[in-house]
């Protein structure tokens, strides 16, 4: 059909434009509330995973501190009995910084310098990453390259020229494995090996020395008993014997921890007295043969109950020492959170993976999910034009100009976008903060990262907005070109 020129076609304002474009969806809200719907259902999935992988990434990161943290007590007990294997102590000073304690202290165990240390700590990160490579593969794939070989015997016999050929042979026939390192530069680590080796052999020996100085003053006592005066006389003895033992903050949190481990094993010890046994069985309306451990800790969260156990306790005998009612009430809830903690550390192994901790096949279903919102708008939009041809055809005739009816389409199709955007992500993200709440408890609400979530919501709404507005690209061309004519004749 012969095309129709209209010469001297007004512009109308971008405000007339969005007056008429605000009609359009007011005249026509059933067909924009279901593409407004689509839109809600898109965002709301894509705000609900990505709040889920922002709080479960935030809760990892915090939980791990706050697990490190709990577990000084058990690196000191562990350092102070056992100088460490070769491979553990290339492990640390791999992930230690120059400026943490342990760096210091194995600089000072094996008197090197400054720079002698820092190429120790180069050389011990490319060690590890050999470690983690071979660790990565399954028993078929590292026995053909370093046969049985493990920790620094790895670099032992990676230094035969014959079984290097064999490794690089077995590298070359799995395609499937890729080593990330230079030869040139494994045989630098390779070539460096004995003296890496000697070096930790020096400080496991100084280790040895210091840990001897430590245990003739230990006076029939174990090492946790000690390690409760941390914050004392026996600080100062561990820092004489050359360990880097802050005085500040690393003492106290010691002296308490093994403070609270030495009340933790009386109170369990109690357990196997028959007041206390008779105590919980007649709380719990049980048989005294019934009791567990686990009884105690959930009654002793009650101040009530702790008194009457400090009680038992005192009756049976036993040494009640620094006890009272809300130290008792103190460890049990401590006891709680170290479980809160460990459930949360399962239930976030998998995160930090992939962007914003979504990996790969979250991003592939969020990535569908868009693309079928944007298939629906698409619809949605093709059905509003053809319901729409003698409006558009009366709007030609008044002077509407092709740009004008696009527009008009376009912020349509973005007004949707926008409303849909929004109520999609504050339901998506209240969805996800209920969800994560339910999983973690309140003890994790500090580690919500707030900022994170609301930032989030914004980008889902921009996405929502900007995918209404792409998908109304085609329908709205298809309304821009249509002629008059034609349209009041379809119609």
């Amino acid at each position: 059909m012969k095309s129709i020129n209209i010469a001297d076609q007004p512009w109308l304002s971008m405000r007339r434009t969005i007056s008429i474009t605000v009609d359009g969806i007011r005249y026509r809200l059933f067909r924009a509330s279901v593409t407004v719907a689509v839109i809600v259902v898109a965002v709301a999935f894509l705000m609900n995973i990505l709040a889920e992988s922002l709080i479960k990434r935030s809760v990892a990161n915090d939980t791990r501190e706050r697990i490190d943290t709990s577990r000084v007590i058990y690196n000191w007990s562990a350092k102070l009995t056992s100088p460490g294997s070769p491979e553990s102590i290339i492990i640390e000073i791999a992930n230690s910084c120059p400026e943490s304690d342990l760096y210091r202290e194995t600089q000072r165990f094996a008197a090197m310098s400054d720079e002698e240390m820092a190429s120790f700590q180069n050389y011990a990160q490319k060690i590890v990453f050999i470690f983690d490579f071979f660790d990565g593969l399954d028993y078929a794939k590292r026995r053909a390259m370093i046969h049985t070989a493990s920790g620094l015997e790895i670099l032992k016999r990676l230094n035969n020229p014959e079984n290097m050929e064999q490794f690089k042979l077995a590298l070359s026939r799995i395609r499937s494995v890729h080593f990330d390192m230079d030869f040139a530069e494994l045989d630098d680590v390779l070539a460096k090996g004995p003296e890496i080796r000697k070096q930790v052999n020096t400080v496991i020996s100084s280790r040895r020395k210091a840990i001897a100085e430590i245990n003739k003053t230990l006076k029939g006592k174990s090492i946790l008993e000690k390690l409760a005066t941390a914050d004392g006389t026996f600080g100062d003895t561990i820092r004489q014997a050359g360990f880097v033992f802050n005085a500040e903050n690393t003492a106290p949190l010691v002296a308490d921890q093994a403070q609270r481990l030495l009340d933790t094993l009386t109170l369990e010890e109690s357990m196997e007295e028959r007041p206390t046994r008779q105590l919980i069985a007649q709380q719990a309306n049980i048989l005294p043969a019934d009791v567990n451990v686990m009884m105690m800790w959930k009654y002793l969260d009650g101040k009530r109950f702790a008194t009457r156990y400090l009680e038992k306790m005192q009756e049976s005998g036993l040494n009640t020492a620094g006890l009272n009612p809300d130290r008792l009430v103190d460890l049990a809830q401590g006891r709680k959170e170290n479980a809160s903690l460990l459930r949360a550390e399962r239930l976030t192994f998998d995160s930090g993976g992939g962007f914003l901790g979504l990996g790969e096949r979250l991003g592939w279903l969020l990535f569908v999910s868009m693309l079928v919102c944007g298939i629906g708008i698409t619809n949605a939009m093709m059905m509003t034009v053809t319901e729409r041809f003698n409006e558009i055809a009366t709007l030609k005739c008044l002077g509407a100009l092709d740009g004008f009816i696009m527009i008009m389409f376009v912020l349509e199709s973005c007004f949707m976008g926008v409303i849909g955007g929004i109520i999609g992500a504050i339901l998506g993200g209240v969805i996800g903060l209920g969800r994560m709440l339910a999983a973690f408890g309140v003890n994790f609400l500090g580690a919500i990262p707030v900022g994170d979530i609301l930032l989030g919501m914004l980008v889902s709404v921009l996405l929502g907005t900007i995918l209404a507005a792409v998908a109304a690209v085609l329908p709205s061309y298809k309304a821009a070109r249509l002629a008059p004519m034609e349209a009041m004749r379809v119609e």
